[in-house]
């Protein structure tokens, strides 16, 4: 398990002070793009200089208790299935108060940076990704 912390920014918070729904995903991806930089496959800067790209195919997204301004949240990411060309991801988000405030899965495919085309996992991902499970 890879765990990840952020604080909740005004801008990440509506009129009413809740998390704006589409920044669950968000958090979560960054705790994604961390760990990549954590296991050694950090995002190239751009499409041109990236052999192969992780991209979200499928995104769930559960909502179990609010968020609000200042909260502190803890996202815990665990790998939940590998396939040929696809992973499915797991994230739990909790606030300092150790409650489960949501959930997040993410269904991601390697595809070919030129062509777009999918690819099975590479054995960089795969070594990475059961380190994760």
């Amino acid at each position: 398990m890879f765990r990840h912390q952020t604080t909740v920014l005004l801008n990440h918070t509506d009129c009413y002070g809740i998390i704006f729904f589409a920044n669950q995903p968000i958090f979560c991806h960054a705790a994604f793009q961390a760990w990549l930089l954590k296991v050694g496959l950090p995002l190239a800067p751009d499409r041109s200089a990236a052999s192969d790209l992780m991209v979200i195919v499928r995104c769930e997204s559960d909502y179990q208790a609010p968020v609000h301004l200042g909260d502190e949240l803890t996202i815990d990411f665990t790998v939940e299935r590998i396939g040929t060309t696809s992973i499915t991801n797991h994230f739990t988000l909790t606030n300092q108060h150790g409650i489960t405030v949501g959930s997040v899965r993410t269904v991601h495919v390697l595809i070919d940076a030129r062509t777009s085309g999918k690819i099975p996992l590479t054995p960089a991902w795969r070594t990475a990704l059961e380190s994760n499970r």
